[in-house]
């Protein structure tokens, strides 16, 4: 049974911070599991592996990016919100 409170969403949110301090190319599920006070087996449950991880993470990021973006863009047009 996964450990209450984690969620493949709280898996990513912490591995990109990981990334952050570390270094994306740095980025272990062995560290990950420390950070998270699991079992590295237990990630398992919420990740199917290292490339799948990695795949969320580019996913949060193109969806962090679009928020960045939409909320400079918000309320322009044209090359105003290009610039934006």
């Amino acid at each position: 049974m996964p450990r209450a409170g984690l969620t493949p969403a709280t898996v990513v949110r912490e591995a990109a911070v990981l990334a952050d301090e570390v270094g994306y190319d740095r980025l272990t599920l062995a560290a990950l599991a420390g950070r998270l006070g699991v079992a590295l087996p237990s990630l398992y449950k919420h990740v199917r592996g290292v490339d799948a991880l990695h795949q969320k993470l580019a996913v949060l990021a193109a969806a962090e990016l679009a928020d960045v973006l939409t909320t400079a863009a918000a309320g322009r047009a044209g090359a105003d919100a290009l610039r934006a």
